[in-house]
């Protein structure tokens, strides 16, 4: 790796970790009770035309049930559980996973009805390079943190949960062991649960100032008008897009959240209180719910 490229990667670390330092040491216990209203405060469940449901697609920063972009996300034993678009036994979520959340409003929180734990890559790690704290899995530069001081071995296999910040790098989020043999590459961009939702609340790295996403087949590229406190050479904005369908069917960009300024849950999982009145820690439950169940909320 050449000078200026070592320099590059520096940048982007350095950057980017005080963002997740920042975000980290926002967590509160209180978040619980501050979520952004997909539900209950209405910041989409009363905007646009309301025909279908809500696509929420983020990381895990806390517990309430989970918060996923400010938002406290319910589940039930009816919540479809995938793993990369696949049929999976449930799971219990942890901080920095990324998920895609479809949603249905309801008076105080928003309850899921399909949760996929989405990962960008999985494979081998080929190389490490502890002094710009990246690695390299099927071919992408992933970069941790800079407060992650451990890195996979090399030949081990893993499966990497972040933000794609170009075609062959990542920032990761969260790094797990995978099973030997598995690869996956995630390059999509499409906006999720085409026909089942209408409103989108989409965790993204931005681009020169712009966003791009698929749906049903049409690219669309949403330019950022809003100030940042970033400079316009930076290229490591990641920002919350609220985007909404028209009654025309077009997507619309109503709204953009700095990260930093949402509720973030808790860090630890809350408690459940029993029938019995014993406590216990709360889990992702266990369903034989398949995203063939998943309901349309299109009136």
């Amino acid at each position: 790796m050449n000078n200026i490229f070592r320099k590059i990667t520096l940048f982007l670390i350095l950057s980017l970790s005080a963002c997740v330092s920042s975000q980290s040491n926002m967590a509160t216990a209180n978040d619980e009770d501050k979520d952004i209203g997909l539900g209950g405060t209405g910041m989409l469940a009363n905007s646009g035309n309301g025909l279908g449901g809500t696509g929420i697609v983020g990381e895990i920063t806390g517990y309430g049930s989970i918060f996923v972009n400010g938002t406290e996300v319910e589940y039930d034993s009816e919540t479809a559980f995938t793993i990369n678009g696949e049929t999976s036994t449930s799971q219990q979520l942890e901080i920095g996973d990324i998920v895609e959340v479809l949603t249905v409003d309801a008076k105080q929180h928003t309850q899921a009805v399909v949760i996929n734990l989405r990962h960008e890559v999985i494979g081998v790690v080929e190389s490490v390079e502890p002094q710009t704290s990246s690695f390299t899995v099927h071919g992408q530069r992933v970069i941790q943190s800079i407060g992650k001081s451990t890195f996979p071995e090399v030949g081990t296999t893993v499966a990497v949960s972040g933000f794609r910040m170009n075609e062959q790098t990542i920032f990761s989020t969260r790094v797990t062991p995978a099973k030997t043999g598995q690869v996956l590459l995630q390059t999509r961009t499409e906006l999720p649960f085409n026909n089942k939702a209408d409103k989108w609340l989409i965790q993204t790295h931005i681009q020169d100032g712009k966003a791009t996403f698929k749906h049903d087949g049409t690219t669309h590229v949403f330019t950022l008008t809003e100030k940042t406190d970033k400079s316009s050479k930076d290229p490591l904005v990641i920002k919350i897009l609220q985007l909404q369908k028209s009654a025309q069917e077009k997507i619309e960009l109503n709204r953009v959240i700095d990260p930093l300024s949402i509720p973030r849950g808790q860090i630890t999982p809350s408690p459940v209180r029993q029938s019995g009145g014993s406590m216990m820690q709360r889990q992702m439950p266990r369903s034989g719910a398949t995203p063939t169940r998943v309901r349309s909320h299109h009136r």
